[in-house]
């Protein structure tokens, strides 16, 4: 079983990414031509955390806001000349607690957003090694909780965990879903923030070339979709 180590040793609290009333942010557009909602965790979207040397509040390690994957996403898609309203969603203590009522309040604001396309990029905070089956069973119910009629897009890890990184291709491919993988970036020292940061697992997190690979294969699948 291939197992990332900065899975196993990623000390990024999975708890107070973001705080409450902030775990899920709008940007709206007049006569938007998509909506898409994005539900990730920390590589999604982190608050400041001065603690561990996170100055930023967007998908961490990114330099800057822009170079994160959502808003490197969103560039590609305007380029097309396309407006797009979007939803970023930290679900970072759903992913550590798999607290189901957590859906219904602190994150009920998606599924109000009634997004087109709905990208799930999470799982890296599940611990799974000890919760896998049981993360599983949730992951189901929050992806179809938040699917509606949207197109849906998974996503496996950035930090590989070969067992969880199978079952979300397989379950992309029964549901009809897209899928795309991410979990060999993981792999590769350049596509992190390595000595970008002195904390570790912050440096362990996607910087400038990672995301931007995010948002190209994530963007390669959306054409597929037919923006």
């Amino acid at each position: 079983m291939k197992v990332s180590k900065d899975l196993i040793n990623n000390d990024v609290p999975a708890n107070g990414q973001l705080q409450d009333d902030d775990c899920v942010a709008f940007f709206l557009k007049e006569n938007a031509d998509i909506r898409i909602a994005f539900l990730g965790n920390s590589i999604t979207r982190h608050g400041k955390a001065e603690n561990i040397g996170w100055h930023g509040d967007w998908g961490m390690a990114a330099s800057v806001k822009e170079n994160d994957y959502v808003h490197r996403l969103i560039s590609l898609i305007e380029n097309e000349n396309k407006k797009v309203s979007y939803c970023i969603a930290n679900l970072s203590e759903w992913e550590r607690t798999r607290d189901e009522t957590l859906l219904k309040k602190r994150y009920a604001k998606i599924k109000n957003f009634n997004a087109e396309i709905v990208i799930v990029r999470l799982g890296e905070n599940a611990r799974l090694a000890q919760n896998y089956e049981a993360f599983k069973s949730c992951y189901k119910h929050m992806v179809k909780f938040f699917a509606g009629n949207a197109a849906v897009v998974l996503t496996d890890l950035f930090w590989e965990y070969e067992p969880f990184d199978n079952f979300a291709k397989s379950y992309a491919e029964e549901e009809g879903y897209k899928f795309v993988q991410l979990h060999d970036l993981g792999n590769v020292q350049e596509m992190k923030a390595v000595g970008k940061f002195a904390h570790e697992g912050v440096a362990a997190h996607p910087g400038d070339k990672g995301m931007a690979e995010i948002a190209d294969r994530i963007y390669e699948v959306l054409n597929e979709i037919k923006l």
